[in-house]
Protein backbone atom coordinates (compact mmCIF):
# COMPACT_ATOMS: atom_id res chain seq x y z
CA UNK A 1 0.00 0.00 0.00
CA UNK A 2 0.89 3.48 -0.79
CA UNK A 3 -0.50 7.11 0.67
CA UNK A 4 -0.09 9.47 3.46
CA UNK A 5 -0.46 7.84 6.67
CA UNK A 6 -3.61 8.91 8.22
CA UNK A 7 -4.32 8.87 11.95
CA UNK A 8 -8.18 8.97 12.82
CA UNK A 9 -9.12 10.35 15.37
CA UNK A 10 -12.74 9.12 17.17
CA UNK A 11 -13.94 12.67 18.29
CA UNK A 12 -16.64 12.22 21.31
CA UNK A 13 -17.69 8.63 21.80
CA UNK A 14 -20.81 10.11 22.57
CA UNK A 15 -21.41 11.17 19.13
CA UNK A 16 -21.49 10.16 15.36
CA UNK A 17 -17.54 10.44 15.59
CA UNK A 18 -16.74 6.64 15.80
CA UNK A 19 -20.19 5.59 13.30
CA UNK A 20 -18.77 7.98 10.92
CA UNK A 21 -15.32 6.58 11.09
CA UNK A 22 -16.32 3.50 11.45
CA UNK A 23 -18.32 4.06 7.95
CA UNK A 24 -15.65 5.81 6.41
CA UNK A 25 -13.24 3.07 7.43
CA UNK A 26 -15.77 0.35 5.50
CA UNK A 27 -15.02 2.06 2.45
CA UNK A 28 -12.71 0.27 0.76
CA UNK A 29 -11.72 3.48 -1.59
CA UNK A 30 -10.35 5.07 1.99
CA UNK A 31 -7.47 2.86 1.10
CA UNK A 32 -6.43 3.83 -2.43
CA UNK A 33 -5.78 7.46 -0.92
CA UNK A 34 -3.94 7.06 2.36
CA UNK A 35 -2.85 4.66 4.50
CA UNK A 36 -5.47 4.87 7.88
CA UNK A 37 -5.79 4.16 11.34
CA UNK A 38 -7.40 5.42 14.69
CA UNK A 39 -6.17 6.70 17.63
CA UNK A 40 -9.22 5.73 19.93
CA UNK A 41 -10.66 3.22 21.97
CA UNK A 42 -11.21 -0.62 20.65
CA UNK A 43 -14.07 -0.68 22.65
CA UNK A 44 -16.22 1.99 21.50
CA UNK A 45 -15.68 1.41 18.42
CA UNK A 46 -16.41 -2.68 18.58
CA UNK A 47 -19.85 -1.43 20.52
CA UNK A 48 -20.67 0.69 17.45
CA UNK A 49 -19.33 -1.68 14.78
CA UNK A 50 -22.51 -4.28 16.80
CA UNK A 51 -24.92 -1.11 15.97
CA UNK A 52 -23.70 -1.08 12.10
CA UNK A 53 -23.89 -5.18 12.00
CA UNK A 54 -20.54 -4.88 9.84
CA UNK A 55 -17.79 -7.25 9.43
CA UNK A 56 -14.97 -4.68 10.03
CA UNK A 57 -12.14 -6.03 12.72
CA UNK A 58 -10.43 -3.95 14.95
CA UNK A 59 -6.75 -4.39 15.98
CA UNK A 60 -5.17 -2.64 18.89
CA UNK A 61 -1.95 -1.88 17.96
CA UNK A 62 0.55 0.27 20.68
CA UNK A 63 2.87 1.97 18.06
CA UNK A 64 2.02 2.96 14.38
CA UNK A 65 5.05 0.67 13.03
CA UNK A 66 2.51 -2.24 14.08
CA UNK A 67 0.15 -0.76 11.47
CA UNK A 68 -0.73 -3.08 8.76
CA UNK A 69 -3.10 -1.00 6.73
CA UNK A 70 -5.76 -3.83 5.94
CA UNK A 71 -9.14 -2.86 4.80
CA UNK A 72 -10.78 -5.62 6.59
CA UNK A 73 -8.75 -4.96 9.58
CA UNK A 74 -8.52 -1.97 10.84
CA UNK A 75 -5.05 -0.84 13.33
CA UNK A 76 -6.51 1.19 16.63
CA UNK A 77 -3.85 2.94 18.36
CA UNK A 78 -5.24 3.41 22.05
CA UNK A 79 -3.36 6.41 24.22
CA UNK A 80 -1.92 5.15 27.47
CA UNK A 81 -4.30 7.89 28.86
CA UNK A 82 -7.49 7.71 27.84
CA UNK A 83 -10.05 6.37 29.57
CA UNK A 84 -13.45 5.72 28.16
CA UNK A 85 -16.18 4.42 30.14
CA UNK A 86 -20.16 4.13 30.40
CA UNK A 87 -20.29 6.03 27.00
CA UNK A 88 -23.95 7.44 27.28
CA UNK A 89 -24.31 7.84 23.64
CA UNK A 90 -25.94 11.16 23.06
CA UNK A 91 -25.14 12.37 26.22
CA UNK A 92 -23.28 15.81 26.63
CA UNK A 93 -20.47 14.38 28.95
CA UNK A 94 -16.94 16.24 30.04
CA UNK A 95 -15.36 12.65 30.36
CA UNK A 96 -15.83 12.29 26.39
CA UNK A 97 -14.68 15.29 25.75
CA UNK A 98 -11.38 14.88 27.26
CA UNK A 99 -11.80 11.44 25.71
CA UNK A 100 -11.72 13.36 22.41
CA UNK A 101 -8.82 15.88 23.60
CA UNK A 102 -6.46 12.98 24.77
CA UNK A 103 -7.04 11.40 20.96
CA UNK A 104 -6.12 14.81 18.94
CA UNK A 105 -3.37 15.47 21.53
CA UNK A 106 -1.79 11.68 20.41
CA UNK A 107 -2.40 12.23 16.95
CA UNK A 108 -0.62 15.76 16.99
CA UNK A 109 2.33 14.03 18.77
CA UNK A 110 2.93 11.56 16.14
CA UNK A 111 2.73 14.22 13.65
CA UNK A 112 5.19 16.88 15.13
CA UNK A 113 7.24 13.67 15.31
CA UNK A 114 7.04 12.91 11.54
CA UNK A 115 5.48 9.49 11.73
CA UNK A 116 1.43 10.65 9.86
CA UNK A 117 1.15 12.55 7.36
CA UNK A 118 -2.32 13.83 8.04
CA UNK A 119 -5.33 13.69 10.60
CA UNK A 120 -8.72 13.34 10.02
CA UNK A 121 -10.72 14.66 13.24
CA UNK A 122 -14.55 13.19 14.32
CA UNK A 123 -16.37 15.85 15.74
CA UNK A 124 -15.54 16.89 19.09
CA UNK A 125 -18.46 18.72 21.31
CA UNK A 126 -16.63 21.76 22.36
CA UNK A 127 -19.23 22.60 25.32
CA UNK A 128 -17.48 19.06 26.68
CA UNK A 129 -14.49 19.74 26.00
CA UNK A 130 -14.90 22.72 27.46
CA UNK A 131 -16.46 21.52 30.43
CA UNK A 132 -13.41 19.00 30.84
CA UNK A 133 -11.39 21.70 31.83
CA UNK A 134 -9.57 22.81 28.36
CA UNK A 135 -9.90 26.82 27.83
CA UNK A 136 -9.39 26.76 24.02
CA UNK A 137 -11.96 28.23 21.93
CA UNK A 138 -12.07 25.04 19.36
CA UNK A 139 -9.87 22.40 18.50
CA UNK A 140 -7.68 24.17 16.40
CA UNK A 141 -6.94 26.54 18.96
CA UNK A 142 -5.96 23.23 20.79
CA UNK A 143 -3.94 21.92 18.38
CA UNK A 144 -2.42 25.25 17.52
CA UNK A 145 -1.24 25.09 21.13
CA UNK A 146 0.36 21.47 21.39
CA UNK A 147 2.41 21.81 18.06
CA UNK A 148 3.15 25.70 19.02
CA UNK A 149 1.67 27.10 15.32
CA UNK A 150 1.70 30.67 15.67
CA UNK A 151 -0.55 31.07 12.56
CA UNK A 152 -3.38 28.95 11.69
CA UNK A 153 -7.29 29.06 9.71
CA UNK A 154 -10.03 27.11 9.27
CA UNK A 155 -10.59 26.30 5.72
CA UNK A 156 -14.08 24.91 4.35
CA UNK A 157 -14.82 23.13 0.80
CA UNK A 158 -17.74 22.96 -0.76
CA UNK A 159 -18.07 21.00 -4.40
CA UNK A 160 -14.41 22.27 -4.78
CA UNK A 161 -14.79 25.74 -3.64
CA UNK A 162 -12.49 26.40 -1.00
CA UNK A 163 -13.20 28.77 1.69
CA UNK A 164 -11.57 30.96 4.45
CA UNK A 165 -12.64 33.82 6.79
CA UNK A 166 -10.11 36.42 8.05
CA UNK A 167 -12.17 36.56 11.29
CA UNK A 168 -13.34 33.14 13.09
CA UNK A 169 -15.26 32.82 16.42
CA UNK A 170 -14.90 36.24 17.91
CA UNK A 171 -17.85 38.36 18.92
CA UNK A 172 -19.28 40.06 15.74
CA UNK A 173 -18.37 43.55 17.31
CA UNK A 174 -14.46 42.40 17.07
CA UNK A 175 -14.29 41.68 13.46
CA UNK A 176 -14.26 45.47 12.41
CA UNK A 177 -10.90 45.89 13.81
CA UNK A 178 -9.18 42.29 12.86
CA UNK A 179 -10.00 43.74 9.11
CA UNK A 180 -6.81 44.17 8.36
CA UNK A 181 -4.50 44.53 5.07
CA UNK A 182 -1.92 42.43 6.79
CA UNK A 183 -4.35 39.58 7.73
CA UNK A 184 -6.29 40.08 4.52
CA UNK A 185 -2.88 39.37 2.73
CA UNK A 186 -1.48 36.37 5.07
CA UNK A 187 -5.22 34.87 4.25
CA UNK A 188 -4.93 35.44 0.36
CA UNK A 189 -1.47 33.96 0.39
CA UNK A 190 -2.86 30.85 3.06
CA UNK A 191 -5.21 30.25 0.29
CA UNK A 192 -3.33 30.42 -2.42
CA UNK A 193 -0.26 27.94 -0.98
CA UNK A 194 -3.46 25.65 -0.01
CA UNK A 195 -5.03 25.21 -3.78
CA UNK A 196 -1.25 24.97 -4.96
CA UNK A 197 -1.33 22.05 -2.84
CA UNK A 198 -4.16 20.29 -4.44
CA UNK A 199 -2.84 20.75 -7.93
CA UNK A 200 -3.71 23.69 -9.15
CA UNK A 201 -1.04 25.20 -11.50
CA UNK A 202 -2.73 28.91 -11.30
CA UNK A 203 -5.38 29.12 -8.65
CA UNK A 204 -7.77 31.68 -8.35
CA UNK A 205 -8.96 33.58 -5.62
CA UNK A 206 -11.67 35.70 -5.08
CA UNK A 207 -11.87 38.40 -1.67
CA UNK A 208 -14.87 39.48 -0.14
CA UNK A 209 -16.43 43.12 0.58
CA UNK A 210 -17.41 43.22 4.54
CA UNK A 211 -19.63 46.32 3.37
CA UNK A 212 -23.22 45.97 1.87
CA UNK A 213 -22.45 46.83 -1.72
CA UNK A 214 -18.57 46.77 -1.22
CA UNK A 215 -19.02 49.62 0.81
CA UNK A 216 -20.40 51.72 -2.26
CA UNK A 217 -16.91 53.72 -2.47
CA UNK A 218 -16.96 54.63 0.85
CA UNK A 219 -20.44 55.56 1.33
CA UNK A 220 -21.20 52.46 3.62
CA UNK A 221 -17.79 51.91 5.02
CA UNK A 222 -13.87 52.21 4.17
CA UNK A 223 -12.59 48.92 5.18
CA UNK A 224 -12.49 47.97 1.16
CA UNK A 225 -10.31 50.91 0.51
CA UNK A 226 -8.56 51.31 3.44
CA UNK A 227 -7.52 48.07 4.29
CA UNK A 228 -9.08 45.06 1.69
CA UNK A 229 -7.99 46.51 -1.54
CA UNK A 230 -4.48 47.09 -0.73
CA UNK A 231 -4.05 43.38 0.51
CA UNK A 232 -5.11 42.23 -2.74
CA UNK A 233 -2.61 44.64 -4.67
CA UNK A 234 -0.20 43.37 -2.65
CA UNK A 235 -1.02 39.71 -3.59
CA UNK A 236 -1.46 40.33 -7.10
CA UNK A 237 1.75 42.10 -7.13
CA UNK A 238 3.33 38.41 -5.94
CA UNK A 239 2.16 36.55 -9.13
CA UNK A 240 -1.10 35.70 -7.68
CA UNK A 241 -4.59 35.38 -9.68
CA UNK A 242 -7.05 37.88 -7.04
CA UNK A 243 -10.09 39.59 -7.75
CA UNK A 244 -12.11 41.97 -5.60
CA UNK A 245 -13.47 42.91 -3.32
CA UNK A 246 -16.36 41.70 -4.47
CA UNK A 247 -20.13 42.14 -2.90
CA UNK A 248 -20.79 39.44 -0.53
CA UNK A 249 -23.52 38.65 -2.35
CA UNK A 250 -22.51 37.98 -5.57
CA UNK A 251 -18.89 36.25 -4.36
CA UNK A 252 -20.30 32.65 -3.87
CA UNK A 253 -22.61 33.06 -7.05
CA UNK A 254 -19.32 33.50 -9.22
CA UNK A 255 -17.75 30.99 -7.88
CA UNK A 256 -19.87 28.21 -8.00
CA UNK A 257 -20.34 29.15 -11.93
CA UNK A 258 -16.70 28.16 -12.05
CA UNK A 259 -15.08 31.71 -11.55
CA UNK A 260 -12.74 31.03 -8.78
CA UNK A 261 -11.24 28.28 -7.11
CA UNK A 262 -11.44 29.78 -3.37
CA UNK A 263 -13.17 32.81 -1.45
CA UNK A 264 -11.44 35.08 1.54
CA UNK A 265 -14.42 35.77 3.39
CA UNK A 266 -14.10 38.60 6.02
CA UNK A 267 -15.92 36.62 8.75
CA UNK A 268 -17.44 33.34 9.72
CA UNK A 269 -20.85 33.37 9.05
CA UNK A 270 -20.26 34.94 5.28
CA UNK A 271 -18.21 31.89 4.54
CA UNK A 272 -20.26 29.22 6.42
CA UNK A 273 -23.81 30.26 5.35
CA UNK A 274 -22.88 29.71 1.69
CA UNK A 275 -20.92 26.38 2.77
CA UNK A 276 -24.09 24.74 4.53
CA UNK A 277 -26.36 25.62 1.66
CA UNK A 278 -24.73 23.03 -0.34
CA UNK A 279 -24.74 19.52 0.04
CA UNK A 280 -23.27 18.47 3.26
CA UNK A 281 -21.83 15.31 2.05
CA UNK A 282 -20.17 17.29 -0.41
CA UNK A 283 -18.80 19.69 2.38
CA UNK A 284 -15.22 19.67 4.64
CA UNK A 285 -13.56 21.54 7.17
CA UNK A 286 -9.59 21.36 7.12
CA UNK A 287 -7.43 22.82 9.41
CA UNK A 288 -4.08 24.42 7.47
CA UNK A 289 -1.36 25.96 9.58
CA UNK A 290 -0.85 23.42 11.24
CA UNK A 291 2.57 20.53 11.00
CA UNK A 292 -0.04 18.06 8.76
CA UNK A 293 -3.15 18.86 7.29
CA UNK A 294 -6.15 18.00 9.44
CA UNK A 295 -9.56 17.81 8.06
CA UNK A 296 -12.63 17.62 9.70
CA UNK A 297 -16.60 17.14 9.34
CA UNK A 298 -18.76 20.30 8.67
CA UNK A 299 -21.38 19.05 10.71
CA UNK A 300 -21.11 18.68 14.75
CA UNK A 301 -21.53 15.59 16.99
CA UNK A 302 -25.15 14.94 16.28
CA UNK A 303 -26.15 13.91 19.84
CA UNK A 304 -30.17 13.15 18.43
CA UNK A 305 -28.92 10.23 16.16
CA UNK A 306 -25.69 8.96 18.06
CA UNK A 307 -25.63 5.50 18.57
CA UNK A 308 -28.35 4.56 15.92
CA UNK A 309 -26.46 3.46 13.26
CA UNK A 310 -27.75 6.27 10.60
CA UNK A 311 -25.86 8.94 10.50
CA UNK A 312 -23.87 10.02 7.11
CA UNK A 313 -20.49 9.59 6.57
CA UNK A 314 -20.56 11.87 3.12
CA UNK A 315 -18.94 14.60 5.00
CA UNK A 316 -16.22 12.40 6.95
CA UNK A 317 -15.17 11.04 3.52
CA UNK A 318 -15.32 14.20 2.12
CA UNK A 319 -12.77 15.57 4.99
CA UNK A 320 -10.69 12.37 4.19
CA UNK A 321 -10.53 13.14 0.63
CA UNK A 322 -9.14 16.70 0.66
CA UNK A 323 -6.86 16.07 3.72
CA UNK A 324 -5.45 13.12 1.67
CA UNK A 325 -4.92 15.15 -1.54
CA UNK A 326 -3.39 17.95 0.92
CA UNK A 327 -0.80 15.68 2.46
CA UNK A 328 0.28 14.09 -1.09
CA UNK A 329 1.01 17.64 -1.84
CA UNK A 330 3.20 18.44 0.55
CA UNK A 331 5.22 15.53 0.15
CA UNK A 332 5.74 16.16 -3.42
Amino acid sequence: MSGPIIAFCMGDPAGVGPEVTAKTLLDTATYQSCRPFIVGDPKVMGDINQVLRSNLEFRLIRDVDEACFLPSTVDVLCPPDLDVRNVRWGALDPAMGQAAAVCLRTAFELAMGGRVQGIISAPLNKEAFHRAGYPHRDELSYAAELTHSPETCIMGVMRSIWTVAVTEHVPFREILNAIRKERVLWHILKMNDVLLCTGLARPRVAVAALNVHGGEGGLFGREEIDEIAPAIQAARERGIDVQGPVPADAVFVRALAGLSDGVVCMYHDQANIARKLQPRSESATVFAGLPVPCGTTAHGTAFDIAGRGVADPGSMQAALRYTAQLAAGQSR
